[in-house]
């Protein structure tokens, strides 16, 4: 097995893959092992930085707020979604 670590077009990591076989590809660098600590650091000339490169949010905080509603509002839906579901199956089971 041979380990990557995938580089977006900054040169920065956001991604370890593990693959059988050798992968030659200007955005897939071969590690030693899937360490984690590749994450968003930057290559260059053959070395890593010693900082992380971690992308920042620029989604104005309503998006998120509205965001964050909406998957309240869905999670509600599923579990209403739910109850129904185990009512029906109830329902529809013969008596012991």
């Amino acid at each position: 097995m041979k380990f990557y670590a995938i580089l977006n077009e900054n040169k920065i990591c956001t991604g370890i893959s593990q693959l059988s076989g050798e992968v030659i590809q200007d955005n897939m660098i071969e590690i030693d092992s899937s360490d984690s600590s590749y994450m968003w650091k930057k290559y260059e000339l053959d070395f890593w930085s010693v900082g992380t490169f971690e992308p920042i949010s620029t989604a104005p905080i309503d998006d998120f707020e509205q965001l964050k509603a909406e998957n309240e509002t869905l999670k509600t839906n599923v579990s209403s979604m739910n109850k129904t579901i185990m009512g029906l199956m109830t329902a529809s089971m013969p008596p012991m």
